[in-house]
């Protein structure tokens, strides 16, 4: 794998620690220590500004803007102008100045720096002790919240103590004037507020005309010595003395207003702010954290993992449930997770196929909410989807590559017009949704509507050959991104070929009304019969001597390359080699062939699986973060244990150990899914994709013990497992589940000899 780690955090099963100021590790720890509660997310940046490479970011979910220009001489189908979450107000920044010295600790003199980040409640403090030129010593601590139940309202605290008298100037700011990538504003000026002891900023977007209201009271025992505004800032100045041995601790209560819609009115979000502000005033700091740490109780209570054998492993997969909490808890069906989630630029908050492959099944297991608001995103999205299939010259609806809007935002083509796996992905996540809950309502308000028009798009996306002898998909690129416009990507023909089925099986439900559904989207029984004869004719590349998958047509004919042969120097290789290198060979980004296997995992024979991943998996380079979990999954089902614990082997500690060497631009939020995915599906040997659950659970070496919550039929499940037993603990309805290969039914306790 090639992938070295990078350690310097504490080792603990609920909290991140960081202690000593690691410098060179800034914008790492930025990420790291980031906050969000689906609604907006804020990095770990220090509020009083530091003068070290910092990306200062505060991010809202939808919240977005276009590029500035345009794409010249784009040919039809190609996106014309991209669009992208934007960098928003800094609400934390602040300004310290004492005896004539400001705080900027790539320059002060400090010790007994710390800084913790709590995974039972997303309270992050940082304390120091700060030695000034005059002589004294100073503790400066802060502490930052956002609300997770009250997600417009968030806190900050900034306590003070001295060992002599010093001379302190504070101020607090608003600053609208934040860079997107460092580079522009996308924000116009707006109102400045200053009203009875409230200050805030109106902001609105140039182009989506979306609008932020930012509101912030200060408590101490100091008055301002005076407030200054600009066009898009508010600074509010204290001045005094801090005497010996007595803290003075400010309180920042902050409500942050968005309105995605483009005729957003001040006085309204004045109004919802104010009510917001108070209401947090109210309850104070302890309230509002309190709020938390219930929140994130209950969380666990439904989806936690304990580990015992492993403190990293411990530690890792609590921060990546913590973060997916952080990330998505289904606050609203217009959200979405971006693979950043809300920790960063890269990606520029788009949202990817990863959502429903990787992210869904966590949600599908503790939120049924969350899992459906997921859904419901794509289905809000759906007249752009209809939109983007036009675009491609087809009928129905083809959801895009990467997105916050529901439009397609990628730019490159080969990318955003050949690759069908979103469109595929959100059929499956529907199949995976209604295998779990059988929920009929969601399908007939939108579960039919959504798979009918994704059916259309397929039949038009896919081409008869010359005789009409077989059906499939042209000029293609399946999840393997190092092959382009490729034939008969067999991913993406099993996975129409899977769709059109379920469809099938669908239709056939008595409660479910699709012909009026049909009938609405232009479905006609020409259609149908039409989908029928794809089935019947998709062409698949199977060959049953060898029981292997070719990848697309013509992939064994693709010159061979070693790639434990390419030197380390080389990665990543969007950098290193030249575009068009990459895809003249037959090494392969991710997994294609093995995702489909993983997909739909009960539909193929283990001597299918052991012929595909012992061909593919050689030839894969995991440039994709997304690529291990698939391998170990796998790897732990054919029995391969010591390759699924090395595919494993960085899953949970991926961004806390930077082993990609890019946790500096933002948290990998698909891959903290696919490591949930790793233990759950891999080491418990949980398959969903049938309507039957199924787990077949095994004990890594390392570790001594595991147990996992899983949410099944609307019943709590813990899974215990140790070497000599599983035990199984159901705190709902009694359920069947597939133990080992065998029915059972699980009510109360139950324990299987291993």
């Amino acid at each position: 794998m090639g992938k070295i780690r990078t350690r310097y955090l504490e080792v603990e099963p609920f909290s991140v620690t960081e202690i000593g100021f690691h410098k060179e590790r800034n914008q790492v720890s930025e990420s790291i220590f980031s906050l969000g509660n689906e609604y907006s997310g804020v990095r770990g940046f220090f509020e009083e500004g530091v003068s070290l490479p910092s990306l200062v970011g505060t991010y809202y979910n939808g919240i977005l803007e276009y590029s500035l220009e345009e794409t010249p001489n784009a040919y039809k189908g190609i996106v014309k102008r991209t669009h992208f979450t934007i960098n928003s107000t800094n609400y934390l920044k602040l300004c310290l100045i004492i005896d004539g010295e400001k705080l900027d600790l790539a320059k002060a003199s400090f010790s007994s720096f710390k800084r913790t980040l709590s995974f039972r409640s997303g309270l992050l403090q940082r304390g120091f002790i700060w030695h000034l030129q005059s002589g004294a010593n100073v503790k400066v601590a802060f502490k930052r919240l956002l609300g997770m139940e009250s997600p417009k309202q968030a806190f900050q605290t900034v306590s003070l103590e001295s060992d002599q008298p010093v001379d302190v100037s504070l101020s607090f700011s608003l600053d609208g004037t934040i860079l997107h990538w460092g580079n522009h504003c996308y924000w116009n000026p707006g109102k400045v507020i200053n009203e009875n002891g409230e200050y805030g900023l109106f902001l609105k977007t140039p182009t989506t005309h979306q609008s932020l209201l930012t509101l912030m009271r200060i408590e101490s025992s100091f008055s301002p010595e005076r407030v200054e505004s600009k066009e898009k800032e508010i600074n509010v100045l204290y001045h005094f003395a801090l005497k010996p041995g007595r803290k003075e601790t400010f309180y920042r209560f902050v409500s942050n207003v968005v309105d995605k819609k483009e005729d957003s009115r001040f006085e309204e979000r004045k109004a919802e702010a104010e009510e917001e502000l108070r209401a947090l005033c109210g309850k104070g700091t302890s309230g509002l954290l309190k709020e938390n740490e219930d929140f994130f109780q209950k969380a666990y209570e439904k989806s936690d993992i304990e580990i015992e054998g492993d403190p990293d492993d411990q530690q890792g997969i609590r921060f990546c449930l913590f973060n997916l909490q952080q990330a998505y808890s289904g606050l609203a069906p217009d959200n979405n997770i971006g693979a950043k989630g809300l920790s960063g630029e890269a990606y520029s908050g788009h949202a990817f196929w990863d959502s429903e492959t990787y992210c869904l099944p966590y949600y599908l297991f503790s939120n049924q909410k969350a899992a459906k608001d997921l859904l419901l995103f794509r289905y809000n999205t759906l007249p752009q989807a209809r939109e983007r299939a036009k675009d491609l010259d087809c009928e129905g609806a083809a959801y895009p590559i990467a997105t916050r809007n529901g439009e397609e935002a990628c730019t490159l083509w080969q990318h955003a017009s050949t690759q069908i796996q979103p469109t595929t992905a959100v059929a499956y996540a529907i199949f995976h949704y209604m295998n779990l809950y059988d929920d009929a309502d969601f399908m007939n308000q939108y579960g039919l509507e959504m798979l009918l028009e994704i059916d259309k798009f397929l039949l038009t996306r896919g081409q008869w050959n010359q005789n009409r002898t077989h059906f499939g998909y042209y000029g293609v690129m399946g999840p393997d991104e190092f092959e382009v416009m490729v034939n008969h990507n067999m991913y993406t023909n099993i996975m129409a070929k899977k769709t059109f089925e379920y469809t099938l099986s669908v239709l056939s439900d008595p409660r479910l009304a699709w012909r009026s559904v049909a009938e609405k989207v232009g479905f006609s029984a020409s259609t149908l019969e039409e989908m029928r004869r794809a089935i019947d004719k998709m062409l698949i590349l199977y060959d049953e001597n060898t029981h292997l998958y070719e990848q697309h047509q013509g992939f064994y004919d693709l010159p061979h390359i070693d790639v434990d042969k390419i030197p380390v120097t080389d990665f990543p290789l969007y950098s290193h080699w030249s575009y068009d290198r990459i895809y003249r060979n037959d090494m392969i980004k991710q997994p294609d062939v093995l995702m489909f296997l993983f997909l739909y995992n009960q539909d193929f024979d283990l001597a299918t699986k052991e012929a595909n991943y012992d061909y593919y998996e050689p030839r894969c380079i995991h440039e994709s973060s997304l690529s291990p979990s698939v391998h170990s999954i796998l790897a732990e089902e054919l029995g391969k244990e010591k390759e699924a614990l090395s595919f494993f082997g960085f899953a949970t500690r991926l961004d806390l150990d930077d082993y990609n060497r890019n946790t500096s631009e933002g948290l990998h939020m698909t891959s903290i899914a696919a490591a949930w995915m790793n233990i759950v599906y891999g080491f418990l040997g949980l398959r969903s994709d049938k309507p039957e659950l199924s787990v077949n659970p095994a004990l890594p070496e390392r570790w001594t013990h595991y147990s996992v919550k899983l949410t099944y039929k609307g019943s709590l499940l813990r899974f215990d497992v140790r070497k000599s037993a599983l035990t199984i603990t159901n705190h709902g309805a009694p359920v069947e589940i597939k133990i080992y290969g065998k029915k059972r039914l699980v009510e109360g306790k139950l324990e299987i000899a291993r």
